[in-house]
C-alpha cells in the first residue's frame, strides 16, 4: 500500500516546513515552567502556551476540564541510625504515604530486587526494606504483603528518580480505591544506596524514613485541536504535557513536537481524508495517566466508532539519540510504521528487547518487544483502538543509557533533576517531527489503511503456543488453537482480496471494516478487563486472561486449587475464542 504520488508530494511539501527554531522556542518555556505537577499552577501555564500557540496556528483549540485524584510528593529523605549516622538525600514517590514530621525508624532488611522470591526466608513485619531496583507497584505490593513499614528504593547510578507506586489506572473508582498501596517510599540513587547495602548485610541496620505527601482532588486540564477531515473517521495523537522536574526530554519535547504538528496540519486540514485529534494529557506522572484515562471514558463511544489509531508521543528529540525503536505499535501496523521509518530516515531500526525500555516491559518469550507494554499512555485498549509509536532513542551501548529507565530516550537523566533543556535536542526532534508528520498523513489520507491483520493473529498463535508448552498435559487449548488456523486462512484471503480493490466506495468499505476487526481482536490480546474498565499499571502478558495457565503445573493435580483453575481457564478460553469466532464471521460474511 505505496503513497500515491500525491501524498509524497504532500508530505515533501509538509515536511519542509517543520521548523526548528518554533521547537526549540517551545522546548525552553515549558523547561523554565519547572515541575509540572498535574493541577499546580505551573500546568495552568503550560496548558495555556499551548492553547496559545494553536490559536496563532489559525486553529480553534479548546480545553477540557475534569477533577482527578492524585498524588504530589514532597520532600523525602532517608537517615541510618545505627551502625553509624548517615543522611541520604531521597526524592518522594507519588502515593507513597507521609510519615509522621519525625520520620518511621524501624530496622532495615535488605531484600534485592524486591521480588517475591527475595522476600523467601525473611522476617521483614515492621521493618523497612531497602529495594535494589525502582519504586514500582509491583514492588510495592509485595513489601506490603510482607507486612512492611516502609521502603527505600534505589536507582542504577547517580540519579534520584520520581516515580508512582499505584497499579490503579486513571482516576480511581469506587471499586479501585481500596487498591492503592499504603506504604512510605523514598527514591534514593544508586551511588546512595550501594554502600546502604553493604551495610545492612554486614549485621543489623537502623535507619529512618521520612517523607512529605499531598494526595486528594485537583482540576487538570486537557487541551486539544481537531482537524477535521472529509470522513468522520479520525486520528487520536496525544503525550503528557505534566512532568517532573523540568522534563525537558520527558516531556517538552513531545509537546512541542505536537504543537509543530498542529501547525503545520493546519495548512493542509483540506487535504485529509480522516481528521486528526492532537491532544496533550495531564496527570501521566502523578496520576497515573489521568488525563488519558478521562478521556478514554468521555469519548469511549467516538473513538470506538471513529478512531483509526492511537498514536503517543512521548520522549522525543533526546541528545544523543541515533536509532529508531518501534514501541506501543499493534501488529496490523507494525509492517507499515517500520516501513516508513526505513524510507524516511538513514537512522536503523533497533525492535531488539535490550532496545526497549524497561518501564512496563511486557513478560512472555513469543512477544514482539515492540508491541504495547502497560505504560505510556496507553489507555484505549479496551476500546481496541489500534496503538502506534516509534521513538529516537540512544542505543543499548550508549554511555548514557541506563537499563531500568522508561522514557527520555532510555538515558539516564529520566524523570531525575538533572532532565535540563540542554538534554534536549532541537535537530533530533525536527527529524522526528518529520517522520511523524509523514506517518500521520499517510494514515490521515490513505486510500486503503495499511493494516495487515495476519500478523495480529499470528501474536494470537506465538502466545497461546507458549500457554500450550507450559501447561503440557494439563491443559489443552486445541480448539482455540484450530480457530486460530481458520481465522488466519481466512485474514489471508482478506489481503489477498484488499489488492484487488479498485474503487474509492470499496476502499471505505475496507477501511470501515479494519476498524471493526481492530475493536473484536485487539481488547482481549491485550486485556482482561471489562472493555469499558482498564487494566492496572502492573506488568502483563498477552492474553492476559490465560496468564495463570503458567501455575498450573506447579498444582498438586488433587487440590482444589488445580481443578478450580482448570474450570478458570476454560471459562477463560471461551471468552476469547468468543471473540476469534466473531472474527472469522466477519470475515466469511465479508467474502
Amino acid at each position: 500500500m505505496k503513497p500515491s504520488k500525491e501524498t509524497l508530494q504532500l508530505e515533501k511539501e509538509a515536511r519542509s516546513q517543520v521548523s526548528q527554531e518554533n521547537l526549540q522556542e517551545h522546548i525552553e518555556f515549558f523547561c523554565s515552567l519547572g515541575e509540572k505537577l498535574a493541577g499546580n499552577p505551573e500546568e495552568a501555564q503550560a496548558c495555556e502556551y499551548i492553547f496559545d500557540r494553536l490559536k496563532e496556528a489559525g486553529l480553534k483549540p479548546r480545553v477540557h476540564t475534569f477533577e482527578s485524584y492524585v498524588s504530589h510528593p514532597g520532600k523525602a529523605s532517608f537517615r541510618v541510625d545505627f551502625p553509624e549516622k548517615q543522611e541520604v538525600e531521597g526524592v518522594g514517590v507519588s502515593f507513597g504515604l507521609g510519615t509522621p514530621e519525625t520520620g518511621l525508624s524501624g530496622e532495615v532488611v535488605h531484600v534485592k530486587g524486591g521480588t517475591e522470591a527475595d522476600y523467601r526466608g525473611l522476617h521483614v513485619a515492621g521493618k523497612i526494606v531497602l529495594v535494589d531496583k525502582l519504586p514500582s507497584p509491583e514492588r510495592t505490593e509485595v513489601a506490603m504483603k510482607h507486612g512492611a513499614a516502609a521502603m527505600v528504593c534505589m536507582s542504577e547510578g547517580p540519579m534520584r528518580h520520581k516515580m508512582i507506586t499505584t497499579p490503579v489506572w486513571g482516576t480511581p473508582s469506587l471499586e479501585d480505591k481500596d487498591k492503592i498501596p499504603r506504604l512510605p517510599v523514598v527514591s534514593i540513587s544508586g551511588d546512595d544506596g550501594a554502600p546502604l547495602r553493604r551495610m545492612a548485610r554486614a549485621g543489623t541496620m537502623r535507619g529512618t524514613v521520612m517523607t512529605e505527601m499531598w494526595e486528594g482532588w485537583k482540576t487538570l486540564r486537557v487541551p486539544e485541536v481537531i482537524i477535521p477531515g472529509t470522513q468522520p473517521e479520525f486520528l487520536l495523537v496525544g503525550g503528557h504535557y505534566c512532568s517532573w522536574f523540568d522534563g525537558a526530554t520527558d516531556n517538552a519535547t513531545g509537546n512541542s513536537s505536537m504543537i509543530e504538528l498542529a501547525r503545520i496540519l493546519a495548512k493542509y486540514q483540506k487535504t485529509l481524508k480522516y481528521g486528526v485529534r492532537l491532544a496533550w494529557w495531564p496527570g501521566h506522572s502523578n496520576g497515573r495517566y489521568s488525563g488519558s484515562t478521562w478521556y478514554a471514558d468521555t469519548f469511549w463511544q467516538e473513538l470506538y466508532d471513529e478512531g483509526v489509531v492511537y498514536f503517543n508521543i512521548d520522549s522525543p528529540g533526546v541528545r544523543g539519540a541515533t536509532i529508531y525503536v518501534p514501541r506501543h505499535q499493534m501488529a496490523e501496523v507494525s509492517e507499515f510504521n517500520e516501513g516508513c521509518v526505513a524510507e524516511l530516515t538513514d537512522w536503523s531500526t533497533n525492535k531488539s528487547a535490550d532496545a526497549q525500555l524497561a518501564i512496563g516491559r511486557r513478560a512472555g518469550k513469543a512477544v514482539d518487544p515492540s508491541r504495547p507494554s502497560r505504560a505510556a499512555d496507553q489507555s484505549f485498549w479496551g476500546i481496541g483502538l489500534t496503538s502506534i509509536g516509534v521513538y529516537s532513542m540512544l542505543p543499548p551501548d550508549h554511555p548514557d543509557r541506563r537499563k531500568e529507565v522508561g522514557g527520555s530516550g532510555g538515558a539516564w537523566w529520566w524523570h531525575s533533576v538533572d532532565d535540563t533543556v540542554e538534554k534536549a535536542d532541537s535537530q533530533v526532534l525536527a527529524q522526528d517531527t518529520r517522520l511523524y508528520l509523514s506517518i500521520i498523513l499517510r494514515l490521515a489520507t490513505a486510500r486503503l489503511l495499511p493494516f495487515n491483520f495476519g500478523i495480529t493473529v499470528q501474536d494470537y498463535q506465538d502466545v497461546l503456543r507458549e500457554y500450550q508448552d507450559e501447561a503440557g498435559k494439563h491443559f489443552s487449548f486445541g480448539k482455540l488453537a484450530d480457530n486460530l488456523m481458520t481465522l488466519k486462512a481466512r485474514v489471508s484471503a482478506l489481503n489477498r482480496r484488499v489488492k484487488s480493490i479498485k474503487t474509492t466506495a470499496e476502499a471505505e468499505r475496507m477501511n470501515r471494516f479494519f476498524l471493526k476487526l481492530a475493536r473484536v481482536l485487539n481488547p482481549v490480546l491485550y486485556t482482561s478487563v471489562e472493555p469499558t474498565s482498564h487494566q492496572p499499571a502492573l506488568g502483563t502478558r498477552m492474553l492476559p486472561d490465560l496468564a495463570e495457565t503458567l501455575m498450573l503445573k506447579n498444582l498438586d493435580i488433587e487440590s482444589n486449587d488445580y481443578k478450580f483453575l482448570r474450570a478458570q481457564l476454560v471459562r477463560k478460553v471461551n471468552k476469547i475464542n468468543f471473540r476469534v469466532l466473531e472474527a472469522i464471521r466477519m470475515l466469511e460474511e465479508k467474502r
